[in-house]
């Protein structure tokens, strides 16, 4: 039987420079797909967006003259309670409650609320998407031409984020040939270019003023048009959830703030002949972040009010509901493409009308349902047949890396000494998932607290993961005082540790390849990119010690000191050994 060698002070040092490089390449290579996660997410053309919309007959004549849809970014369902314009709307009209679809993140429920169709199938599932949207919303049938011959508008109004980027259609050219993010790289020759691209928005009349005062003088200039639609985004309770949390009295307050503007917004709004939709897209965890399912994110206020609304109804809708409502209120077919249904209880319909248009929103639905379907099933069918090949490779290099360890345990390269590593390689792990399950909302995307990539919140803790890694690392090895042996059980603490990271990244790689025609789920979505943080973390951390095991070597080796201590330890050892000989002769 093969007998692992004692500690090699070349072999060593060579298995050390593998590993570096070994982890340098996962670092790399996680570090890129970390990055790529979110982007991976969104998809520019889905199944529905390829397929024609299901463009239904005018279900019914107007409710209403005009519709307002106003969307108040980031507001919680219990907080909306208590807000004094919002109420006097309740107590008016409909006291409802919506549910936003999951991930609910801002850009997906812009998209959802105007056509009808969830993140899991709209494409546009975070908020770094950066393409158009090219699913039928409900500025595309408002602005059709009707039987009468006569279009009508749609206008749009924000201080916060410009929606109408999302809904870019083309003139001539197929939208697949237009860049439409040009402008991001701020550039002279991008912005000629963006200039002459030709493409037109979704709203007649959209009007974006970042600046103070700018949502009201936009939102009133908005409603005095008298469009047949209007949307009106407020951006401010969402900023107040980042930054403060959802239960802090600053959100509270912004939420006020936001509920006088509105007030202010729709004043020239004639609730006997118009209509008024209050919604939002999302709501706030109470540390502050959205994405997941937590009820507080999920539940948010559905109000309507004015001509064609029945007071007092009781609904309970999703967020896709939204758009086929509005629709039925206008008097126009729903979006083409949406999943939703209308909340017909709360519209006042004659019997015979609410039974017909509930038929083409059942008839609408099953045939996107079954184009959505049809891409699902060809997607797992796919992904089953892969899945074994792949499995099979990661067993394969997990196999491979066993091996090796074994070959440079043999020629004195590594030391798996199991009190050190049993120390040493988890405190990683332990840390690291540990801080994402107890400071990151359990594992849910809402774990952001601010818009921005899950990956890079998830380095904060990854950086502090690697901080105690360092330090555990070198508190286990710190007696011992051979220089090969400690070298050694160092590369053994690292071995195992990249093990830890990199065999579950390669079996999200087998199970869930990107990119995702299906959302992953939340746990999943914060799972998938902490297993790639953790790789290029782990790492670096890894990286780090060693060249501090080699930066210790190396003193050590010149440092009289040690070798006065290494000496005498190597004189009692063989005392200790000569004293056993001679005593195993006097036993004899």
């Amino acid at each position: 039987m093969l007998r692992a060698s004692p500690p090699s002070t070349a072999w060593s040092l060579f298995t050390a420079a593998l590993l570096l490089v070994i982890g340098l390449w996962g670092a790399i290579a996680a570090g890129v797909s970390g990055r790529e996660f979110m982007d991976d997410l969104d998809r520019p053309l889905p199944a529905l967006a390829a397929s024609p919309p299901v463009v239904e007959p005018p279900p019914n004549a107007p409710l209403a003259q005009r519709v307002v849809i106003a969307i108040i970014d980031g507001l919680r369902l219990d907080v909306s309670r208590g807000l004094p314009f919002l109420d006097e709307l309740r107590a008016r009209g409909v006291d409802g409650r919506a549910r936003a679809q999951y991930p609910t993140w801002s850009r997906p429920g812009y998209v959802n609320i105007l056509t009808g169709v969830p993140p899991a199938f709209s494409g546009v599932r975070t908020n770094r998407y950066r393409g158009a949207v090219r699913l039928d919303s409900l500025m595309d049938r408002v602005r059709a031409v009707p039987a009468t011959g006569t279009a009508r508008r749609a206008g749009f109004a924000s201080d916060y984020d410009p929606m109408p980027r999302l809904f870019l259609r083309p003139r001539l050219v197929p939208l697949n040939d237009v860049d439409i993010t040009a402008m991001d790289e701020g550039t002279a020759e991008a912005w000629l270019h963006a200039i002459h691209t030709d493409l037109r928005g979704d709203f007649d009349d959209p009007r974006y003023a970042p600046w103070p005062g700018g949502f009201r003088d936009a939102a009133e200039s908005v409603v005095a048009a008298n469009d047949a639609l209007a949307v009106l985004l407020i951006g401010a309770v969402d900023a107040a959830g980042h930054e403060y949390g959802g239960l802090e009295p600053e959100y509270k307050a912004a939420a006020f703030e936001a509920d006088a503007a509105l007030r202010a917004s729709v004043a020239g709004l004639d609730l006997t002949r118009d209509a008024i939709i209050v919604i939002a897209d999302h709501g706030h965890t109470d540390g502050g972040g959205h994405g997941g399912l937590e009820p507080t994110v999920v539940e948010v206020p559905f109000i309507l009010a004015g001509a064609g609304i029945v007071p007092g109804a009781k609904v309970d809708v999703e967020l896709m509901d939204v758009a086929p409502t509005a629709a039925v209120l206008l008097g126009i077919p729903a979006p083409g493409h949406g999943l939703g249904r209308a909340a017909l209880p709360a519209l006042r319909l004659a019997p015979a009308e609410a039974t017909r248009i509930a038929a083409l929103d059942d008839a609408r639905v099953r045939a996107n349902k079954a184009v959505v379907d049809r891409e699902l099933r060809g997607e797992r069918t796919a992904r089953l047949g892969k899945r074994a090949l792949r499995v099979a490779i990661v067993a394969a290099a997990a196999g491979l890396a066993v091996l090796l360890a074994w070959w440079l345990r043999l020629r004195g390269g590594m030391r798996l000494d199991l009190r050190v590593i049993g120390v040493g390689a988890p405190a990683f792990f332990i840390v690291y998932y540990t801080l994402i399950g107890v400071l990151g909302e359990r594992f849910s995307p809402s774990l952001l607290p601010d818009r921005g990539h899950i990956a890079l919140e998830l380095l904060k803790y990854g950086a502090i993961g690697a901080a105690v890694h360092i330090v555990i690392g070198w508190l286990a090895l710190r007696r011992r005082l051979e220089l090969a042996e400690r070298l050694a059980a160092a590369n053994g603490i690292a071995w195992l540790g990249l093990m830890f990271a990199m065999v579950p990244a390669g079996l999200l790689w087998a199970y869930f390849p990107a990119p995702y025609v299906e959302v992953p789920s939340p746990r999943l979505l914060v799972f998938i990119p902490a297993v790639k943080v953790a790789i290029a973390c782990y790492a670096g951390a890894v990286a780090l010690s060693l060249l501090l095991e080699v930066v210790v070597f190396f003193s050590r080796a010149v440092d009289p000191r040690v070798r006065v201590i290494r000496l005498e330890r190597a004189i009692e050892k063989a005392r200790a050994q000569a004293d056993r000989s001679s005593a195993g002769g006097r036993g004899r």
